[in-house]
């Protein structure tokens, strides 16, 4: 199975001239007279006067709402000066001030050598970071190979015009979907003074996980994925599961003083353009409609709809067994007679592992399943030594680590990865040897992609080792590998694309769900979903479009992502409808 990946950024030749002792040099003092020098050449408001302060071809800006009201990523001289020259938000102040992490330093990263440097910076509307990476090309010559600009905080309010305030009684903004998405919106627009609602149909917080299987368990540490304002407890598991995933959101919501109406419907959204603000139906548990009349509507429905992908397959009428989807599994302890059950998983992603898993534990007689496609398998301890270490490095606090895991431009990240994803096949080979020798067909990090390839553009083909690989390596879990996948079904089981037949009692279809475009349609309708396109895929410059930044519809925003990512991008998104409320934005 082969996919198609945006093109991977030319990482430049990064190393020190031979006349440059790192021991002699002063990190800080380069880095401001960089950011000096550049800003004052900003301000002169021509290209040409700041084009020499980059490489000229492997050189990139990436920019939060500090230069434009939306995420952007320029690659380049001509197109990061352009960018910034042609802005009107102003650039000052900017300082090498950061503590920590973040001061001024010599980094090797996989023998690149350059200076890394957190600042701090304002412009006309508030103050932002900001990471700064410059590359030595002489003697005493420093060009920026990487920027990354972020707007975290807005001027007081009390020093902008009041006739842009609204009125005590009017909503500002409607949130849909309690989930961690929601949850972390929720928090930062209350932090601004914000008037929010956010509505959910499901009874209590954190019913969309315990509605999954229950053996489900995030794929990534504790301390990835801390909720805005609050950590979790110490003593909690270092993998949640869906219990602790479900308890957590029910104490933030409560702890938080969150204005959240559960058993509620959102329907019948209409914008009236006169009005720049939307009619929305919510209809309760009893049937009781009241309409409200917000200026933005934000969708925190998650990155996947709740539409499985259910294939069906020819002689699904003779098969004399049962058929049904991941999103049906609740627990193999459910399954009557399990213990004399063939059971068959169609997939191996995440959920065909964790089912497998489950089917498994309960003593199932055989667990088979069916692959396709070659998958990037990692250890625990490759994703939390090799991928994430930053968030629990001794010191470093989750907001410096945010800032600096964002300030890469996702092109370059993906490039850096490869080599990362080589490290971690190295780390695993006992694993991954395994694995193959068990039939499993695995990616070794050697075929120009990688696995952040696979979580940030795929969201899937990949599995993060939870228990279900040994369980493979002993030959608890049985995998059938066939590339043209399943032909059909015969009565007593699954006949694959090679003419192998597997015997089944049950088959399970670990297909994945459709995209978030059908949920958004479903709720906002189709002329909203001509304006926004192809939401949470990616531009040209590899920055998801309509994904917490504008989405092309006046007042109407997409807020989605991993717990990681819900905290990150809430404060933006966030920030971005309080500037509009405040009038220093005119995008509605």
């Amino acid at each position: 199975m082969s996919h198609e990946f945006p093109p991977l950024a030319a990482l430049p030749h990064l190393t020190l001239h031979q006349s440059v002792e790192p021991e002699q040099f002063d990190a800080s003092k380069i880095v401001n007279e960089w950011l000096s020098s550049f800003t004052s050449n900003l301000a002169k408001g021509q290209p040409v006067d700041i084009l020499d302060h980059f490489l000229e071809k492997e050189s990139w800006w990436r920019d939060f709402v500090s230069f434009s009201w939306d995420i952007a990523c320029h690659n380049g001289t001509e197109a990061i000066c352009r960018y910034l020259s042609s802005s009107t938000t102003g650039f000052a102040e900017a300082k090498a001030d950061q503590p920590g992490v973040l001061q001024s330093q010599l980094a090797d990263m996989g023998g690149l050598r350059f200076i890394q440097s957190g600042f701090t910076f304002k412009n006309n509307f508030g103050t932002g970071r900001g990471v700064l990476r410059l590359a030595n090309v002489g003697p005493a010559r420093w060009k920026a190979w990487t920027v990354f600009t972020m707007l975290e905080h807005l001027n007081k309010p009390e020093a902008l015009d009041s006739s842009n305030t609204q009125p005590d009684e009017a909503l500002q903004v409607l949130v849909v979907g309690a989930g961690q998405s929601g949850l972390a919106i929720a928090s930062h627009l209350k932090e601004l003074g914000l008037k929010y609602l956010v509505v959910d149909k499901a009874s209590q917080p954190g019913d969309s996980w315990l509605a999954r299987y229950e053996t489900i368990k995030l794929h990534t540490p504790i301390w990835t994925d801390h909720y805005p304002f609050m950590k979790y407890p110490t003593d909690w598991p270092q993998y949640l599961d869906q219990k602790h995933i479900a308890k957590w959101m029910e104490y933030y919501e409560h702890a938080m003083g969150l204005n959240i109406k559960h058993d509620t419907l959102a329907s019948n959204i209409k914008y009236n353009e006169l009005e720049q603000r939307y009619t929305v139906d919510l209809q309760g548990k009893n049937g009781d409609t009241v309409t409200i009349n917000p200026r933005h509507i934000v969708l925190a429905t998650g990155l996947l709809s709740d539409i499985p992908i259910r294939p069906t397959f020819p002689g699904e009428d003779s098969f004399k067994g049962q058929i049904y989807h991941t999103r049906e599994h609740k627990s193999a302890a459910l399954t009557p007679d399990v213990r004399n059950k063939k059971i068959t998983i169609i997939g191996s992603g995440t959920s065909a592992h964790d089912v497998a898993q489950d089917f498994v534990s309960h003593g199932a007689e055989t667990v088979t399943m069916v692959q396709r496609g070659s998958l990037y398998v990692t250890s625990l301890s490759s994703l939390e030594n090799i991928q994430l270490p930053l968030w629990k490095t001794p010191g470093v606090s989750t907001e410096d680590a945010d800032l600096l895991g964002n300030s890469m431009p996702t092109a370059v990240v993906r490039t850096l990865s490869i080599g990362a994803s080589q490290m971690m096949t190295a780390n695993d080979k006992v694993l991954l040897d395994g694995l193959q020798n068990a039939g499993m067909a695995v990616k070794q990090g050697d075929q120009g992609d990688s696995l952040v390839d696979h979580q940030l553009i795929l969201a899937g083909h990949f599995y993060i080792d939870q228990g279900a690989s040994q369980m493979i390596i002993d030959g608890q879990i049985q995998v059938r590998r066939c590339e043209q996948g399943v032909q059909g079904y015969y009565p007593d089981g699954v006949v694959l694309g090679d003419g192998t037949k597997v015997e089944s009692d049950l088959v399970i279809l670990a297909t994945g769900f459709e995209r978030n475009i059908k949920v958004i349609e479903r709720i906002m309708g189709k002329d909203v979903m001509g304006k926004v396109g192809e939401v949470c895929s990616l531009d040209d410059s590899q920055e998801r479009i309509g994904v917490w930044r504008p989405t092309g519809m006046p007042g109407f925003w997409y807020m989605t992502g991993s717990f990681m990512w819900s905290r990150q991008f809430a404060p933006l998104l966030a920030l971005q409808i309080a500037a509009i409320e405040r009038g220093l934005n005119s995008y509605a």
